[in-house]
């Protein structure tokens, strides 16, 4: 069964960040993002997009998302994807689409004809963990309603935004608004192709700017690297299920600017 691993991206700006926490910690430089699209290429792997790499599997591919729909992701990434010929899938938070520093349905338009797959962030970008079911439906329901109608497609794909998993019970809402697939925040490789019913894809986040080696390490499935990530995950979920969603964001937020400065 072929494995294969996401990289998960947010924003690709000009310019490194200077500094400090909140969305600027998950930031990649357009310089090393387009790096790490040579290193990927010299050492013989293809990016592609999420439904790519799950209808059509292959030796030594690896999916490429972005969370957000930020405008430099239109600006930066997409010239050097079609560069180098890949595709990647972008997941798109309707409610920010148009706003300064995000992209606009024309810029979502431009990357679809590229070939470039958008689909699903949410409309607001909640913590889906804390919303009621009607308020989780109308969040999955309303970004495919404006995706399907402005971008002429049948957007079968979302991310869960903030790292935030819905309750269980809430998993049935992904389905029912017509989700095949679901990007995630967990760490790990992904086996197989699609399947019936929503699969569940663990995605990897990349940010700042890792050595090659650390690069390839992600992108290879490392077993040692994955344990530690994985354990990560497990600790700061379980504070984040003691302190909740919104206390547990600004608690890391604090702690990240900290480390920062």
């Amino acid at each position: 069964m072929t494995a294969w691993v996401c990289l998960l991206y947010h924003g690709v700006p000009a310019e490194a960040p200077a500094g400090g926490g909140g969305p600027d910690r998950f930031a990649v430089a357009r310089a090393d993002f387009e790096r790490q699209l040579a290193w990927l290429a010299d050492d013989g792997w293809t990016g592609r997009s999420v439904a790519a790499c799950l209808n059509d599997p292959r030796p030594r591919q690896v999916a490429l998302s972005f969370d957000d729909g930020e405008y430099n992701q239109f600006a930066s990434a997409l010239p050097a994807l079609v560069a180098r010929g890949m595709t990647a899938t972008f997941y798109v938070t309707t409610s920010w689409v148009g706003r300064p520093g995000y992209v606009s349905w024309d810029d979502l338009r431009t990357m679809r004809d590229a070939g470039m797959d958008i689909q699903s962030h949410t409309h607001t970008h909640p913590f889906l963990r804390d919303l009621a079911s009607p308020e989780v439906s109308f969040e999955l329901t309303e970004s495919r309603r404006q995706l399907d109608r402005e971008l002429e497609q049948q957007t079968n794909g979302l991310s869960f935004p903030n790292g935030s998993y819905p309750r269980s019970e809430c998993r049935r809402l992904v389905e029912d608004a017509g989700y095949q697939v679901v990007g995630t925040s967990r760490w790990g490789a992904n086996h197989g192709t699609a399947r019936t019913g929503p699969t569940y894809v663990r995605r990897c986040t990349i940010s700042g700017a890792p050595s090659q080696r650390l690069f390839l390490q992600v992108v290879s499935g490392d077993a040692a690297l994955r344990w530690r990530k994985q354990s990560r995950e497990w600790c700061l979920g379980s504070l984040r299920a003691v302190l909740g969603s919104d206390r547990y964001s600004r608690w890391r937020r604090r702690l990240l600017d900290a480390a920062q400065g």
